[in-house]
């Protein structure tokens, strides 16, 4: 795969010529698209028709540069990119356009840099790159002004209103920020672990969950194996917050109580985009997307609770469409613009 990538920003108008060229060569009626949804944990890809048929579809590893490096971020977004090809008997020179919605690519260098690992790896005549939460936004809303939380491996708000002005909060990754997201609930039951162990905080059964996660018979081992090697990634971390959610659906208090106050730390990140869009009085979505949210009722309620605090018009829900599907809709965007 030799050819060149190009961002439909740099190609300008003279895309739409070229891709209608390429229709009247033979290219696959209807024109399929590629939409990529790559974060701290996993990288999702789809290849759909314009109406959104899903035709092949690829997983990998985590693609967040800033969490597993630039070069595996890349390698993880080709191996789910060719099953997706393979799955719907296409090249990917076949593809009419393409978007790959990546987390951790805000600096100007890390977008540039995975811009340029991207070039060398796909083979897509038109290929947009966004953040994973501009994909998110444009998804979970379906293309209507509102809020997307993101809360998977870390935790980020973005907003848009009627002018299609974007606001965002969060994103700050796990030395920064994150709060409320996987990683953040990971730790915060890594810390009620050890106060536990020390007597400083209550008993928990997530003392012998960790630990039996571990391998470990007692919580005094807990540093020989979060500081040693790769577990101390936040990616590794966070895997651990499914733990505290099966802790809290069985009823234990501090489970509940780390849920709780993500909730309470993601609700921040979204009155924060809200007030920033002046949304206090409308009437708008905040939907909610990423794994954190599959603990139900423990994030969400005080989550909804402090929303209407500020915009009580606000309806608080899950997406419209899912990321990868507002990465088509980005891709088909820009051909058409």
């Amino acid at each position: 795969m030799s050819k060149t990538l190009t961002s439909h920003s740099s190609s300008g108008p003279a895309a739409a010529p070229r891709f209608a060229q390429r229709l009247g060569e033979g290219f696959a009626e209807p024109p399929c698209f590629l939409g990529i949804d790559g974060g701290g944990t996993k990288t999702h890809a789809v290849i759909t028709t314009a109406s959104y048929k899903i035709i092949g579809e690829g997983f990998s590893g985590a693609s967040n540069p800033v969490r597993v490096g630039f070069d595996l971020a890349v390698a993880h977004i080709g191996e789910a990119v060719e099953q997706a090809c393979e799955q719907a008997h296409l090249a990917p020179q076949d593809l009419a356009a393409g978007c790959a919605a990546i987390a951790g690519i805000s600096h100007p260098i890390h977008y540039h840099t995975m811009k340029k690992g991207l070039v060398r790896r796909l083979g897509i005549d038109h290929l947009e790159l966004v953040t994973d939460a501009r994909a998110a936004l444009e998804g979970a809303l379906d293309g209507k002004p509102g809020v997307v939380l993101i809360a998977g491996t870390g935790s980020i708000a973005m907003g848009i209103n009627e002018a299609r002005a974007v606001e965002r909060s969060g994103g700050w990754g796990p030395t920064l920020g994150d709060e409320g997201s996987g990683y953040d609930i990971a730790r915060q039951a890594l810390k009620a672990v050890a106060a536990s162990f020390d007597g400083r905080a209550p008993r928990t059964v997530l003392t012998e969950r960790l630990c039996r996660r571990f391998g470990i018979t007692s919580a005094k081992d807990l540093p020989g194996v979060i500081y040693n090697n790769d577990a101390e990634e936040s990616t590794e971390i966070a895997s651990l917050a499914r733990l505290v959610a099966d802790a809290a659906a069985e009823g234990d208090a501090v489970a509940r109580a780390i849920l709780a106050q993500a909730g309470r730390d993601l609700s921040e990140l979204a009155v924060s985009v809200i007030r920033k869009l002046g949304f206090e009085s409308q009437t708008f979505r905040v939907a909610f997307v990423g794994s954190v949210f599959k603990a139900g009722d423990c994030v969400l309620d005080p989550l909804r609770k402090a929303v209407r605090e500020i915009a009580p018009r606000a309806e608080v829900g899950p997406p419209l469409r899912p990321p990868e599907i507002g990465a088509i809709k980005l891709a088909q965007a820009a051909v058409e613009n």
